[in-house]
């Protein structure tokens, strides 16, 4: 049986490549793509069989394109994955810290790491993703730069790890989800995504969320997102639980008769 190919974002050597082995399995054929919404697209075609999207940094909060994407096209979530993240800063050998002035890297890298490039002097510089950033720094050589990414990138880029552990918290993770038919590897505990609308009365998501809590439902996540209507919302909800227990079953039911709109994502286990 052949392994899955499993789309992610970025180069090799990013972190959603690692989180891809980390929820497949390390044999997994991982499958690189330039931006968010070609592992999305490559998914819903069927290029391929799965695909892993980081959603949320617990230090840079939500990673917005893809949590839209989640939105857009009708991929179910099967499975979360906490990835921690380790940044590292690096340069091509002959390149020493106090000559580094601009530092390349994906703009949630480099906004977890934005109190450090503050303190020492150095221009946050936008790229694509972290390991590309490796990789076109280790090709291109521009003078007096570094970039953001991870040890795995620095080796296969030839590039020397300048310092490691750069963000502004050592309680860095990344918060990922796969979009499979293929089962990935995951944990014990189970969770589920909601998306829905509500009225724009008093009270209306007070009444929803309401529903949730009054059942021992607990919610991990409460996010709004604009629709195409000036300040019409919808709520994207993660909870805990799956859609199997009566009691998360009971809850939605109820959600779907005061809400305009109810919206399953995914019901998934969560790996440990």
């Amino acid at each position: 049986m052949s392994s899955p190919r499993i789309a992610f974002q970025g180069e090799r050597g990013a972190y959603s490549e690692e989180a891809t082995r980390a929820l497949f399995g390390p044999s997994v054929e991982a499958v690189p793509c330039p931006n968010f919404r070609a592992v999305f697209e490559a998914v819903a075609a069927g290029r391929v069989d799965g695909g892993a999207v980081p959603v949320e940094n617990s230090l840079a909060g939500s990673v917005l394109d893809n949590v839209d994407l989640l939105l857009e096209f009708s991929l179910p979530i099967t499975g979360e994955l906490s990835l921690r993240i380790r940044h590292c800063l690096m340069a091509p050998e002959g390149v020493a810290l106090k000559d580094i002035q601009r530092v390349f890297s994906h703009p949630q890298a480099l906004a977890q790491c934005a109190r450090f490039l503050r303190q020492h002097g150095m221009t946050p510089v936008v790229d694509i993703d972290t390991a590309g950033s490796a990789r076109k720094l280790a090709e291109m050589k521009p003078p007096n730069s570094g970039a953001i990414a991870s040890r795995t990138a620095a080796e296969l880029y030839g590039l020397k790890v300048l310092l490691e552990g750069v963000a502004d918290s050592p309680n860095n993770l990344t918060r990922f989800v796969s979009l499979s038919a293929v089962p990935p590897l995951t944990g014990t505990r189970s969770k589920t995504s909601v998306v829905f609308t509500v009225e724009n009365t008093p009270g209306a998501l007070y009444q929803v969320l309401g529903i949730f809590a009054e059942r021992g439902v607990n919610m991990t996540r409460l996010e709004p997102r604009p629709l195409r209507r000036p300040w019409d919302y919808v709520f994207c909800l993660d909870v805990e639980g799956s859609l199997d227990e009566p009691r998360m079953s009971e809850a939605l039911d109820l959600a779907t008769n005061v809400c305009a709109s109810v919206r399953v994502l995914g019901s998934y286990r969560v790996a440990d």
